[in-house]
This record gives structure tokens, C-alpha cells and sequence, in this order.
């Protein structure tokens, strides 16, 4: 009996490492979305908005069902900004800049 009581916890042991790592693998995937996303969204600011020198982004994101995640942060320390990475297209689809566009992006997006 002692011996069926000493294989369970292994087997508890085991299965909660198990979980543990699996949670860890995710995190460590939600960051490097984070970071790719803050790339995506910190050249998109520079191509279309003019006077962009500093881009501060916020620790808190979301990552919606669909897989977007939502970045924001401040451009030149009190403008704020907003945007949405898809990183299956990777792309920025939809975003909110408190900032003046470019002369040539006014109309059109230069790039996204």
C-alpha cells in the first residue's frame, strides 16, 4: 500500500511540472509577441507621424482571442497612443495616435 501511495505522488509531481513548464512556454511566447509587437508599432509611428522622437510603451498589454494584441504607450512623453498588432499579417489594423501625420501619409498610409 505504502508503495501505490509513494508512485501517486510522483505521478502528481510529475504532472504539476508538467503544467508548470507549459505555463512557463506561454509566458515566454506572450513576450516575444509583446516585443514584436512594440517593434511594429514603434517603426509604423515613425514612417506616418511626424516629430516622433520618443516612444514610451506601457508594461500592460492584451492579447485578444483572435490573437491580436493590444500595445499603448506615449510618443515625446505626453502623447498618448494605441494599436493593434496582427501578427499573422504582421501588421498594425487598428490604432489611435494623439499625434500630426506626415504630409505624404495625410491621405494614405505610407506603410503599416
Amino acid at each position: 500500500m505504502k508503495k501505490y501511495i509513494i508512485i501517486l505522488i510522483l505521478i502528481i509531481i510529475a504532472v504539476g511540472g508538467f503544467f508548470m513548464k507549459h505555463q512557463h512556454d506561454q509566458k515566454e511566447k506572450e513576450i516575444a509577441l509583446f516585443e514584436e509587437a512594440q517593434n511594429h508599432m514603434e517603426k509604423f509611428l515613425k514612417t506616418n507621424y511626424k516629430d516622433v522622437d520618443n516612444i514610451h510603451f506601457s508594461d500592460d498589454y492584451y492579447i485578444n482571442p483572435m490573437g491580436g494584441i493590444t500595445v499603448e504607450g506615449h510618443t515625446n512623453g505626453d502623447k498618448e497612443f494605441e494599436g493593434l498588432y496582427d501578427p499573422g499579417n504582421k501588421e498594425i489594423l487598428s490604432y489611435t495616435v494623439d499625434a500630426e501625420p506626415k504630409e505624404e501619409c495625410k491621405d494614405e498610409l505610407c506603410t503599416r
